[in-house]
């Protein structure tokens, strides 16, 4: 029952949109790595899982809501910043400092994009 519950509220992301181009893409996959190769918590509704845990819960509501999502941003935003049965925030606990995981991972991606741009 809960995982229609959240389903429900993930049919709600936009309306149907085509998949991630292929820059998107890359971006969404590194995100996934980024978490998983993590050494933080990932805070999901109060209880803290290991970064694989993480991928995986972020990488199955990806599968789940990916013809809805066409930028890394979009997956940051619907996806990775909160519970969609809960409401609750994710959270990024790394040692004592606990942060959004919405701007972790936001922090991330500007990372990425600007190592991506002087590679190119």
């Amino acid at each position: 029952m809960a995982l229609a519950a959240g389903a429900l509220s993930l049919a709600g992301i936009g309306s149907a949109r085509a998949d991630p181009d292929v820059v998107a893409q890359a971006e969404i996959d590194h995100l996934l790595v980024f978490v998983g190769a993590s050494s933080c918590a990932f805070v999901r509704n109060g209880t803290p899982g290991t970064a694989t845990q993480a991928r995986d819960h972020l990488a199955g509501k990806y599968q789940f809501a990916k013809g809805r999502i066409s930028t890394a941003e979009e997956f940051i935003q619907n996806l990775a910043t909160q519970s969609s049965m809960s409401g609750q925030p994710y959270v990024i606990r790394c040692g004592k400092n606990d942060q959004p995981a919405g701007v972790w991972l936001a922090e991330e991606l500007r990372r990425y994009r600007k190592v991506a741009q002087a590679t190119r």
